[in-house]
């Protein structure tokens, strides 16, 4: 044999003819046709082929998926099944009438899809092959494909035309569909009759493959090659220290600091014009009586208008937020008092060498500890922190910042200000079925896997309707009333908060689809109109602290157009731990609570 056993255990597709219809309605065919498959299996098997083609005609699919199960539970080596569907179908296209836009013809291959996948129970050893059709449908029908783990795309022949010099060339519509495909890893079959040297062909195709989104031009590319769809847990910074490698991560962010800077320095112009402003009108109330120019407070006798102003960076890690706080106050010529708070002890040895070192001419202090029971004077004017998580508050930066209201001045700055979470309601088989499998274990433990955050920089997804807020916080905070309009206090004389948050968000399903989750983002105001986001539709350019999160729910729920999605979020405080619920209903259709009382996965204070 020419190929050697390791190309054919890499490097083959075995095809299964294509006519076998194993649910076929006629039974003598349908036996016939599950012997013949059952036997090409079995050769496949033999050879110890990585992946086996074969081909959908129907929405029954039952009789099939129930022979490819077997066929798993008794291969002893890995396969994939590359299922086969055509873009169109023709079959329904010739019965639907002249005034039909035939969406249903370019609907019906889904649904073929999409029921087979089901009845495999979403498995991510099966993908789909696209066959391309020479008429293409509309955009959100292709970007519905793309959503889908596409292994390949079969491209006819007949789709090329040649150009000028004679080399084949396809369509610039199906050179987006090609370079969107290849985009997601999806490899590319070319069939039918040779109108044309093949080598042509490939080279084109190479071409094309060229045109996908340099790398080196968008640093999140860059960041996140080798993370598509690859799920990780959130950090919980609160109840753990963080590693080395971690901070290396967070300080390579060409633009978060950038954004920090800006923001700090801003809030520094406004408190310089604040206390010119005060310091007028204290000079123009005095100057009748003493015509005093200079205001004294504080026990040391300090003049109010040489003070400089205290910026706390509570958390402050390896020290990224301190640069960026005395860059700010060189920028605007302002003078500064920074006290770095951090609770992770290599983090506070990091801090210390660079007072001793760096910033050993700047007015820098270390302070160990955990900035919710710490009580410095004097107070900060500025309080700057950098603890939000993918989904906005799920690394605990409200609870966190709420415990450290105490070391803000009234009338102080919070850097940031303002953060919202976001949800989209998501189709994507792949995330669900890695969620699914993320902890290996028994029916329980999927259940917890499907009942947790994940982050994850997605890539194979498709949106289903459009993004939507879910919680705001706001800081610094106000705090809760007591029946008399009071606010209410606590042991230390500070505003207690109530942090617990509930929201339902609905949207309209524009066209039939499988819902799998949320894509979970957040966007925040440092402050003035310095902003961060991970929205897709706001993205800050470049930034990559972040990925978003991929909220699962136990069973994908299937959508159809004009069907109403309805989504309740809650999120839970204790003494303790902080924990997400979460309950989806789509018109009369309910999922299980998902999380209840944090079972399955939580955040700890």
């Amino acid at each position: 044999m020419i190929l050697s056993p390791q190309d054919w255990n890499s490097r083959v597709v075995g095809r299964v003819s294509g006519y076998l219809d194993p649910d076929s309605p006629s039974h003598i065919v349908q036996k016939r046709h599950e012997d013949s498959l059952n036997e090409e299996l079995a050769y496949c098997r033999g050879l110890g082929l990585p992946a086996v083609m074969l081909s959908l005609h129907s929405r029954k699919s039952n009789n099939l998926a129930r022979i490819l199960q077997t066929y798993f539970e008794t291969s002893h080596h890995p396969t994939l099944i590359w299922t086969s569907v055509p873009m169109i179908c023709h079959r329904t296209m010739r019965v639907c009438d002249e005034d039909n836009s035939n969406e249903e013809a370019w609907n019906e291959p889904w649904h073929w899809w999409t029921k087979f996948h089901e009845c495999m129970g979403w498995d991510k050893r099966i993908g789909v092959v696209l066959e391309i059709s020479a008429d293409l449908p509309s955009k959100d029908i292709v970007n519905r494909w793309l959503g889908e783990p596409v292994k390949a795309i079969i491209l006819p022949t007949s789709l090329f035309h040649n150009n000028k010099k004679g080399y084949p060339v396809l369509s610039r519509a199906h050179q987006q569909i090609v370079v969107s495909m290849v985009e997601r890893d999806a490899q590319v079959i070319v069939s039918g009759a040779r109108r044309s040297n093949i080598v042509y062909y490939l080279q084109y195709l190479y071409r094309l493959w060229k045109r996908r989104p340099y790398v080196v031009d968008d640093p999140m590319l860059s960041y996140a090659r080798g993370w598509e769809d690859f799920l990780q847990t959130p950090l919980q910074p609160l109840a753990d220290n963080l590693d080395t490698h971690t901070y290396n991560v967070f300080e390579k962010d060409p633009v978060k600091y950038d954004q920090y800077q800006k923001a700090i320095a801003q809030a520094l112009s406004d408190l310089q014009m604040k206390r010119k402003e005060e310091m007028k009108i204290q000079e123009e109330d005095s100057a009748g009586l003493t015509n005093v120019k200079e205001i004294i407070s504080g026990k040391n006798g300090i003049v109010e208008n040489d003070r400089p102003f205290t910026v706390m960076v509570l958390g402050a890690g390896r020290g990224p937020l301190v640069r960026a706080t005395l860059n700010a106050a060189d920028i605007t010529n302002c003078k500064v008092k920074v006290i770095a708070v951090e609770k992770n002890p290599c983090a506070v040895v990091v801090l210390a060498a660079q007072v001793r070192e760096v910033w050993r001419d700047r007015d820098v202090t270390v302070i160990p500890g955990d900035m919710r029971q710490i009580n410095l004077s004097p107070k900060a004017d500025i309080i700057v922190s950098e603890l939000l998580g993918s989904w906005g508050d799920n690394e605990l930066s409200p609870e966190c910042l709420d415990g450290a209201a105490g070391l803000l001045r009234p009338g102080g700055i919070s850097i940031p200000r303002e953060y919202k979470s976001y949800v989209a309601p998501i189709c994507s088989p792949r995330l669900w079925a890695a969620a699914r499998a993320a902890s290996p274990g028994n029916a329980q433990q999927i259940e917890k896997n499907l009942e947790t955050l994940w982050v994850v920089y997605m890539q194979n997804k498709h949106n289903i309707a459009e993004t939507k807020p879910v919680f705001t916080f706001e800081h610094p905070s106000e705090g809760i009333k007591n029946q008399d309009g009071q606010e209410v206090t606590d042991y230390r004389g500070l505003k207690v908060t109530d942090n617990r948050r509930s929201t339902t968000v609905t949207w309209e399903v524009k066209q039939d689809n499988v819902m799998h989750g949320f894509g979970g983002y957040f966007d925040c105001v440092l402050y003035g109109k310095e902003m961060l986001s991970i929205v897709p539709d706001t993205h800050s350019p470049g930034m990559i602290s972040w990925f978003p999160v991929f909220i699962p729910i136990r069973t994908p729920l299937r959508v159809q157009k004009g069907d109403t999605i309805s989504a309740t979020f809650w999120r839970c405080v204790n003494s303790r731990r902080v924990w997400y619920e979460w309950i989806v209903e789509v018109d009369n259709h309910t999922t299980p609570l998902h999380n209840p009382n944090g079972r399955s996965s939580e955040m700890l204070l």
